[in-house]
């Protein structure tokens, strides 16, 4: 069994939101993404399991996230992606990475990109 507080601490609490060319938006990420659900109370969220998987380009977790006040269950979907951009000046700067956070269904059926942390 997966401890829930230690999943909590591998949710970023906020992601980005693009508003074209005005800028990031904040959005918390301690709500319930399902549809008709509108709790935002993270004592009613439950994490209960995580699945993990990469490869040459992108690093994925599927964190499982049940709603005690809808009784549905969502997957928060973080992506890395590796490579996103490398500085054309200094050579030994490290590789940039971009993070993207999906809403998914029980069924990991996409419900919308959430944003980026």
């Amino acid at each position: 069994m997966v401890d829930q507080e230690d999943l909590r601490f591998e949710i970023p609490s906020y992601a980005f939101i693009a508003l074209a060319r005005r800028g990031m938006e904040k959005i918390s990420l301690d709500q319930c993404f399902l549809k008709n659900c509108d709790n935002q109370d993270p004592e009613l969220l439950e994490p209960f399991k995580k699945e993990e998987y990469e490869d040459d380009k992108k690093q994925v977790k599927e964190i499982y996230i049940k709603c005690k006040k809808c009784k549905g269950i969502f997957i928060l979907k973080l992506e890395t992606l590796k490579r996103v951009a490398k500085s054309t000046k200094d050579k030994d700067e490290d590789v940039l990475s971009m993070g993207m956070v999906y809403a998914l269904d029980e069924k990991k059926n996409n419900l919308g990109h959430i944003g980026y942390f």
